[in-house]
């Protein structure tokens, strides 16, 4: 022990660990990857003079709060090289990126071959499992818009080729040989309901449920071929809620216009109604047409959901505490979960009959299903008529 030492103290002391590899690196201790110790430091502290006892080599200490000692940087790399990625799967590819120091584990190819329980089997989605494609032989279905392999997943053949692979009569869609319709339109950013938002450079425009996408240029415009029919269009950008949309393509096309909602504007409206919204749930917005709409309408919706806000003849949002309309053209939900099988269901006021609306005004089909999205409004018209 060093002379003239006359104080012993109990401090907080931290060993910084690597989570993959355990090595110990000198570093500000960190809650998750830290192992507290109490360490005895013997020492004339008014000197700045300690004496620490050495434990698994060397520790990063940080004494009673102060500043870290000599040798404690602020951070540690995760890895060094993709050794130290090693996360003992054989299904996943282990590297580290050596300029962030970051690891990534990103599944093998479907079909891969590893060791299941013992034998012999194939890596699907970055997991090991039995080969359920053994002994499996695929014939030609006919369709082209498949290929005629075994799907290692479930074991069963002919597994659809991606959205867009050129067809006879177009483009393969989920595994069909699709006439395609070239669609024009522009994304702009929804702030007002009176005023049209300026144009949405580089925001995604998609086919529901397909890989058919394309982006805006800085005029906000986009142009992209999508199948003839019910196509519900999904546009979205970073730091914006996106718009989901259920609109008619015609074999002639069409223009469709959309838009993506700025984060700053949704939360504004939140914190006026001292609401909570959650990014990871989607909003559903019934839009009861204003020229059939007399006021206290309802709409059911067939997943959870809480009432959120409505918005008034005159632009004004208000809170509605009973999921009424109260006479304006919109009725939101939020909270609303995750789903592609959403229903809405309007219910009118004595004497009117309520329903969900095509673009062209035309009543759908009871059942008529909507997509929800996480951090996204799915927009569903609805109109009211007198009962006969």
């Amino acid at each position: 022990m060093r002379a003239g030492v006359s104080e012993t103290q109990n401090v907080r002391a931290r060993v910084c660990k690597s989570p993959r590899n355990r090595q110990i690196y000198a570093g500000t201790p960190d809650a998750s990857t830290s192992l507290e110790l109490a360490v005895l430091l013997t020492g004339a502290v008014g000197s700045g003079e300690v004496l620490m006892r050495y434990l698994f080599g060397f520790l990063c200490v940080c004494a009673l709060g102060v500043m870290p000692l000599v040798g404690c940087s602020d951070t540690q790399p995760e890895c060094e090289t993709s050794a130290d990625c090693n996360d003992d799967n054989e299904c996943t590819n282990d590297v580290c990126d050596s300029a962030s120091g970051t690891c990534s584990n990103t599944p093998v190819d479907d079909g891969t071959v590893c060791s299941f329980n013992g034998i012999s089997g194939v890596c699907v989605s970055g997991a090991c499992g039995e080969n359920l494609c053994e002994g499996v032989v695929c014939e030609d279905d006919g369709n082209e818009c498949t290929e005629d392999v075994c799907n290692f997943s479930d074991g069963t053949c002919n597994i659809p080729v991606g959205d867009g692979t050129p067809c006879s009569d177009g483009a393969c869609v989920e595994g069909i040989c699709t006439a395609l319709i070239t669609v024009t339109g522009t994304v702009t950013f929804f702030e007002s309901l009176d005023v049209e938002g300026p144009p949405a450079e580089g925001a995604t425009v998609s086919a529901f449920g397909t890989s058919l996408r394309t982006t805006t240029d800085a005029s906000g415009r986009f142009s992209f071929d999508v199948p003839e029919g019910i196509v519900f269009f999904y546009a979205s950008k970073e730091d914006t809620w996106g718009f989901i949309e259920r609109r008619h393509v015609p074999k002639n096309g069409t223009n469709t216009d959309l838009s993506v909602i700025p984060d700053a504007f949704v939360a504004q409206v939140a914190g006026d109604l001292e609401r909570d919204i959650d990014e990871t749930k989607g909003i559903v917005e019934p839009y009861f047409d204003p020229a059939s709409s007399l006021g206290g309408e309802t709409a059911m919706l067939s997943e959870p959901h809480d009432f959120s806000f409505t918005i008034d003849s005159s632009g004004s949002w208000v809170l509605s505490g009973k999921l009424l309309v109260g006479g304006a053209p919109f009725l939101a939900f939020s909270g609303v979960n995750v789903t592609d099988e959403l229903t809405v269901t309007p219910i009118g006021v004595e004497g009117y009959t309520c329903s969900p609306r095509s673009p062209e005004g035309d009543p759908l089909p009871s059942g008529t299903v909507y997509p929800v999205v996480a951090k996204s409004f799915t927009l569903v018209p609805v109109g009211c008529t007198p009962v006969p």
